[in-house]
């Protein structure tokens, strides 16, 4: 057990402390974690099912601007931890998992407070002309913070908490065993009812009904409504293609013909068609190779091993700025360009994000050939880029790509699948970070006009609506599979058996998961605060249960 108390404490520290996100990224996800902590201690298949239930709860739980609604790395990993130690019903995670996640937002608390203070060393390193200390800044403290945060309780749990946890275990009455079943049944109504909250709009709000009757009358499979959701985004992207298309067409006519300019469009053409940046046709002195390039976009991987209230990413940053700009500037100027990166600065990092460090690389370059670019310059291309960009990567990241492979992949778990957490992690990465590469490489070719020419050709605004209705179907399948309570009342008049489930299993199958999802989903709308939802979710499954109302569908 001491070796498992380690691993699982190694496991807790680097889930906050994100010193390299292509190994970080998913561990913040109890869909993974739940898996890892099983293999730790030995409990693989439990370890899985637990961390499937309680990412159930957190599929619509959306980190955007700094902002933590709950802390899903310590629900995942010590609410799994504490199933497998009591050796409780995987349905109990999500009991075991809520109070942690709430303990776990003073946990980031203190963690992103602290840091805060290596900002400031980081100041003064720079102004001393200190480069080397802003790698160890980045790293070493932030990293002694986790630990204390999050990796010692965590050892202690997994170390000394058997007994403890067995214990409490056996104290829980049967009945009230089986009414946290039935809260554990109901609490993914909550993660669901989020993500249409944040996905809702109304022209496309029926695909979540469509979602949700087709596994409700056919029964099909997640897979199954997830391809079938896919052509439908399809022709709905190319039908809104065409019709933009169309319209262009229409309007270029019309200026043709009632204006009687007949070299305007050509005109417009060429321009659309120009270089967007100086670097295809002026020959610098010096210049970043493509290795360099890499090797920067490798050390952006790092850019929120420090983060902080203060500046948030600006710590990391600086530190994937150092390479270039010891390739680009003399060693006496290095310090002193490096301080411009040292400004507050936060973004989706790894996704949609990376096209702005890649614009500023561009610049940077400019810069060190004598081209009239100021650090102002740099910075207000950079901070003007950055809400866009997050508006974007965090929708289409947090609020479209992990929901979807995340309930295709808890769906497999729940199954007993060890492929589900797998696909997950591997598919939902690949994705993200050939994407950010991709855009990376974009905005340094293309310059700082990379973001504004994706941003005006409208295409974005298509794909992200076709990834919304695959979103939606498969939510939709989700709150038909994955809520899972049902009513046990009947009624005996004369010699006639009345069950209510059945009555209401002629009116519409899943008709009580439908309910209750759309209740929550109203709360949302009406700024109810999800904490408050949840403790009215434990009220009413507990009191339910007692009453005999609300049960829990094998």
């Amino acid at each position: 057990m001491f070796i498992s108390a380690i691993l699982v404490a190694l496991l807790a520290v680097i889930s906050q402390w994100w010193f390299f996100a292509p190994i970080t990224r998913c561990m913040t996800y109890p869909l993974t974690t739940g898996l890892i902590v099983g293999v730790f201690m030995g409990h693989p298949m439990l370890g899985m099912l637990a961390g499937a239930n309680i990412q159930l709860v957190y599929l619509g739980w959306i980190n955007t601007g700094g902002v933590m609604p709950s802390n899903t790395m310590v629900a995942g990993i010590y609410g799994t931890a504490l199933t497998i130690l009591s050796g409780a019903n995987p349905k109990l995670a999500v009991t075991f998992a809520i109070p942690f996640s709430l303990i776990g937002l003073l946990m980031v608390q203190i963690y992103q407070t602290v840091n805060s203070f290596w900002v400031h060393r980081a100041d003064t390193a720079l102004q001393n002309g200190n480069i080397k200390q802003i790698r160890f800044l980045n790293y070493v403290p932030s990293f002694i913070v986790s630990l204390v945060v999050y990796g010692i309780p965590a050892f202690l749990l997994v170390l000394l908490g058997k007994n403890w946890a067995t214990g409490m275990l056996k104290m829980i009455p049967k009945n009230l065993t089986t009414a946290l079943e039935v809260v554990g049944a109901l609490m993914p109504a909550l993660g669901i009812a989020m993500l249409l909250s944040y996905l809702g709009k109304k022209s496309i709000i029926p695909y979540f009904f469509i979602g949700f009757f087709l596994t409700a009358y056919l029964k099909l499979e997640i897979m199954a409504v997830a391809i079938f959701a896919g052509l439908i985004a399809y022709l709905v992207f190319v039908s809104q293609s065409a019709k933009d298309t169309t319209a262009i067409n229409t309007k270029k006519v019309r200026r043709i013909t009632l204006e009687n300019r007949t070299g305007q469009v050509e005109e417009v053409k060429q321009q659309e068609n120009r270089p967007l940046n100086a670097q295809e046709s002026v020959q610098y002195k010096v210049k970043l190779k493509k290795s360099d390039l890499v090797k920067t976009w490798l050390w952006e991987q790092s850019d929120e091993s420090a983060y902080n209230y203060e500046r948030l990413q600006a710590l990391g940053l600086t530190n994937m700025m150092i390479y270039p700009i010891k390739k680009l500037y003399p060693k006496e100027k290095q310090a002193e360009e490096l301080k411009k990166y040292m400004v507050f600065f936060n973004t989706e990092p790894h996704m949609i994000g990376p096209v702005i460090h890649g614009a500023a690389l561009s610049m940077e370059e400019a810069r060190a050939n004598g081209e009239k670019v100021t650090a102002d310059d740099i910075n207000g291309v950079r901070t003007g880029l950055m809400g866009p960009a997050a508006g974007i990567g965090d929708t289409v990241q947090q609020g479209i790509m992990f929901p979807i492979l995340a309930s295709i992949g808890a769906s497999m778990a729940l199954n007993g699948n060890y492929l589900g957490p797998i696909l997950f992690t591997l598919v939902f990465e690949v994705l993200i970070y050939s994407i950010g590469y991709l855009l990376f490489m974009f905005g340094y070719k293309k310059g700082k006009q990379s973001v504004i020419s994706i941003l005006k050709s409208g295409i974005l605004d298509k794909v992200t609506n076709a990834f919304s209705i695959v979103g939606l179907m498969v939510v939709g399948t989700m709150a038909a599979a994955r809520v899972t309570v049902k009513t046990p009342l009947i009624w005996h008049i004369g010699q006639s058996t009345i069950k209510l489930q059945s009555i209401l299993n002629e009116l519409a199958p899943s008709l009580i998961p439908l309910i209750v999802t759309v209740l929550v989903w109203r709360l949302l709308s009406k700024k109810i605060s999800p904490t408050w939802i949840i403790i009215g979710i434990f009220v009413i499954g507990i009191v339910c249960s007692y009453l005999g109302i609300l049960g829990v569908i094998s």
